[in-house]
C-alpha cells in the first residue's frame, strides 16, 4: 500500500504541474487539462492489464487509477476555471 500512495502522490504532482503550465500558456486551460488528464488516465489503465496479473489485482489497480482520477481531474479543472473566469 505505501508504494501505491507514493506513486499516486507523484503523479498527482505531475498533474498539478501540467495544470499550472496550461494555466500559464493556454487560452483554455481547463478544457485542455481535462483532455490531457483523461487521455493520460486511459493510457495508465493499459499497464495493469498487460502485466498478466490475476483478475482481482487488475481490477484493484484499475479501480485505484480511476478513483485517483475522479478526485484530481475535477478538482484541478475547477481550479483552472475559477482562475480564468
Amino acid at each position: 500500500m505505501p508504494g501505491i500512495a507514493v506513486v499516486t502522490g507523484f503523479f498527482s504532482v505531475v498533474g498539478i504541474v501540467i495544470a499550472v503550465a496550461l494555466r500559464r500558456w493556454s487560452a483554455r486551460p481547463a478544457e485542455r487539462f481535462v483532455w490531457a488528464a483523461v487521455s493520460l488516465t486511459a493510457i495508465s489503465l493499459v499497464p495493469p492489464i498487460l502485466f498478466g496479473a490475476d483478475a482481482v489485482t487488475v481490477t484493484a489497480l484499475i479501480g485505484l487509477h480511476l478513483v485517483a482520477a475522479a478526485v484530481m481531474i475535477p478538482a484541478l479543472a475547477r481550479s483552472l476555471r475559477a482562475r480564468t473566469d
